[in-house]
Order: C-alpha cells, then sequence, then structure tokens
C-alpha cells in the first residue's frame, strides 16, 4: 500500500525484515569458520603450560595436594570433638555483628 505524503510516494519499512537473514551462508563457508576456531583454540591449548595437578597419600596416610612441584598438606579442619558446625556459623555470625557500628547482638 503506497501513500502519498509532501509530493513523495513511500512504502511502510518492515523493520522486522531488516535483520531476517537474506539467505543462509554456503556449508563450505560455515566448515571453514568451525576450522579456523577450532585451530584457533586448539592454538591457545598448546600455548598453555601444562601443570599437574592431583592428590596423593604418602605411606603414613596422610593425603596431599599436588600442584606442579607444590605439595600441600591435607588435614582436618574440624576436630571430632570439637564444636558442631552449626555451633561455629552461630559464633562467626554473633562475632561479625559484633565488629559492625549500628547493629546489636540479640540475646
Amino acid at each position: 500500500m503506497e501513500k502519498k505524503r509532501n509530493n513523495f510516494i513511500y512504502e511502510p519499512i518492515d523493520l522486522c525484515a531488516c535483520y531476517e537473514p537474506i539467505c543462509e551462508p554456503p556449508q563450505d563457508f560455515l566448515d571453514a569458520c568451525r576450522k579456523r576456531w577450532a585451530d584457533y583454540y586448539a592454538e591457545l591449548e598448546k600455548a598453555k603450560p601444562s601443570v599437574p595437578t592431583f592428590y596423593g597419600q604418602d605411606e603414613d596416610g596422610v593425603l596431599y595436594f599436588y600442584h606442579g612441584n607444590i605439595r600441600i598438606r591435607v588435614s582436618e579442619h574440624f576436630a571430632e570433638d570439637g564444636k558442631p558446625i552449626g555451633t561455629l556459623i552461630e559464633d562467626i555470625i554473633r562475632y561479625s555483628a559484633n565488629q559492625k557500628p549500628g547493629i546489636s547482638q540479640a540475646g
């Protein structure tokens, strides 16, 4: 449907049609793009230094975490005869509440 405005004839523009692809790209172009990106990421992976990371246990049963040539002993964080985790969390909340001005501890 044509409309006349100031002596010009124009047709309404469908803005949605501006963003729709006119045609699908050829398959060989898509394959070339995939290969290019695959090669690019393969080169990036080659450039990264590979550092071995793993857990290991010695003869005494001590567990270690290895990252390259660094060895970290993995140990128990909570003693069996210590406070339960819920009590520890309550203590942390109370401690944090006492450290911030304007917040009072209830109870």
